[in-house]
C-alpha cells in the first residue's frame, strides 16, 4: 500500500501543467491592463500631492495674513524708545500710521529722546499766546 501511495505521488508531482497559447495571452493582457491602472493611479496621486501642497501653502499664507500683528511690550522696546498706545488723535494727526496699518489700541515705540526735547506748552514771545505742545505720556 505503501508503494501504491508512493506511485501516485510520485505521478502527480512530475505531471506539470502546461499553459495554453491562449491562457498566456490572457495573463499578459491582464498585466498589461493592470500596469495601466497603475500608471493612472500614479498620475492621479502626483495630481493630488500638487493640490495638496498648494492648498497647505495657501492655508499657510492664509493664517499668516489673518494673524494679529504681535505687539511690542516694554521688554521689547529697543533702547531710547517709550511704549505708546495709539489714540484715535493719534491716527487724526497722522495718517502715516494708518498706512502703516497701525490700528487704534496697539502699542508702538517713540523715540524718548524727542519726547523730552519738546515742552510741554510754551509763549510765543510776539503775541505772548501761550502754544499748546503734545504731551509725552
Amino acid at each position: 500500500m505503501l508503494n501504491l501511495i508512493n506511485t501516485f505521488m510520485s505521478t502527480e508531482t512530475t505531471e506539470q501543467k502546461v499553459p495554453t497559447r491562449e491562457q498566456v495571452l490572457k495573463f499578459y493582457a491582464e498585466q498589461i491592463e493592470i500596469a495601466g491602472l497603475r500608471k493612472d493611479l500614479a498620475e492621479l496621486l502626483a495630481i493630488t500631492a500638487e493640490f495638496d501642497a498648494r492648498r497647505a501653502e495657501a492655508v499657510a499664507k492664509q493664517a499668516h495674513f489673518a494673524s494679529p500683528r504681535p505687539q511690542a511690550s516694554a521688554d521689547q522696546m529697543p533702547e531710547g524708545m517709550i511704549e505708546h498706545v495709539v489714540s484715535q488723535e493719534d491716527m487724526d494727526n497722522n495718517p502715516e500710521l494708518a498706512e502703516q496699518g497701525i490700528k487704534v489700541g496697539d502699542v508702538i515705540g517713540i523715540s524718548n529722546n524727542a519726547a523730552e526735547a519738546q515742552p510741554q506748552s510754551e509763549v510765543d514771545p510776539a503775541n505772548e499766546v501761550p502754544v499748546k505742545k503734545l504731551k509725552k505720556q
